[in-house]
């Protein structure tokens, strides 16, 4: 149920007022957000879904019977919006495991058309609370890992997990938006959690812990001095690195690490690659920099990092390496560098 302050606003904005509604809605935006790009794995699809929500509850306005809260009526149409997404385009890929991995050495490739991938999006986009206590359910529910084994669900499979698990919705509230029994939404949860716990990997461990920032301080580094050696030390024995949108992708640090090699920092020597720190589905990432020949240096990528314990030192277990820079200005990267 709405508090006083909110049923004068959804009164005026029943009976037409659209700065009412503008002022009732707003600051549901972002949980709406959230909600749409853990269904649709990006962010541009993200942002259609929540306008084509907004729209959706202005029309429906007058159908709010107030026997719930209002966020939560307003997250049942947005899901509601999002399947209809689902119905319409292309289930996006994964960060790893399409197709075999590449051997080392062996041609990367050209983009397949066909493939439209998870991507990132900034942490302010998903900041959830300032509350510190917050910040661990936070890392997990918004981790590209987890948006990306969400996107293995079937839609309605996704659905019933984001409702019930993240959003807090009893089961018959679940039965309710989905149109099924409570049999059938304790049969999807039940599927759903089991695909998620084997694709999302483990927490992250905390970015403001000294030895997490000494790790990437001495990532940044290395790819500063094209320092292959360096970089081995930092990650695991099963490192995965990806490049989307190509489908090419490395499984092992024997592998990473020839790669790397021989397809980067052999190419950058002495120079290196210039790298700005960034976060984004609250974890390290970091912006990519190649010199533009007018002195400076413009983004050319974004690359994102799955962080894990190994012998009890956090180390690196995905980098995911996105060749789209649009994607490192839209995680809040700057597009250029002095």
């Amino acid at each position: 149920m709405p508090d006083s302050t909110d049923i004068a606003l959804l009164a005026r904005a029943v009976a037409g007022d659209s700065a009412a509604f503008a002022a009732l809605v707003g600051p549901l935006r972002g949980p709406v957000f959230r909600h749409c790009y853990r269904m649709l794995g990006s962010g541009a699809d993200a942002e259609d879904a929540t306008q084509d929500t907004l729209e959706r509850v202005w029309r429906k306005l007058g159908t709010y019977d107030g026997s719930g809260p209002f966020g939560a009526w307003l997250q049942r149409i947005a899901t509601n919006v999002c399947l209809d997404g689902l119905r319409a385009r292309r289930a996006r890929i994964g960060l790893v495991g399409y197709g075999p991995p590449t051997a080392p050495g062996a041609p990367l490739g050209p983009p397949d058309p066909e493939l439209a991938w998870v991507e990132p999006v900034s942490d302010t986009d998903l900041r959830v609370s300032q509350d510190p206590q917050d910040e661990v359910v936070r890392r997990e529910e918004i981790s590209l890992a987890f948006v990306a084994a969400l996107q293995l669900l079937a839609p309605r499979q996704r659905a019933a997990l984001l409702l019930h698990d993240v959003l807090g919705f009893t089961h018959a509230e679940v039965a309710e938006v989905l149109e099924v029994s409570t049999t059938a939404v304790n049969s999807l949860l039940s599927r759903a959690r089991e695909s998620v716990r084997s694709s999302a990997g483990q927490p992250q461990p905390d970015m403001t812990e000294p030895r997490v920032q000494q790790l990437l301080q001495r990532y940044v580094r290395a790819w500063q001095l094209a320092d292959i050696d360096a970089f081995v030390r930092l990650v695991t024995e099963d490192v995965r690195f990806t490049m989307p949108p190509l489908t090419a992708w490395f499984d092992g640090r024997e592998a990473v690490a020839a790669f790397v090699e021989n397809a980067i920092f052999a190419a950058v020597r002495p120079h290196g690659v210039q790298l700005r720190a960034g976060s984004c589905n609250g974890q390290p990432a970091f912006g990519t920099y190649e010199p533009d020949g007018a002195g400076r240096f413009a983004v050319s990528g974004l690359q994102v990092l799955q962080l894990g314990e190994a012998s009890g030192q956090p180390l690196i277990t995905t980098l995911v390496s996105y060749r789209d820079p649009a994607l490192a200005i839209r995680c809040g990267l700057p597009p250029s560098l002095p």
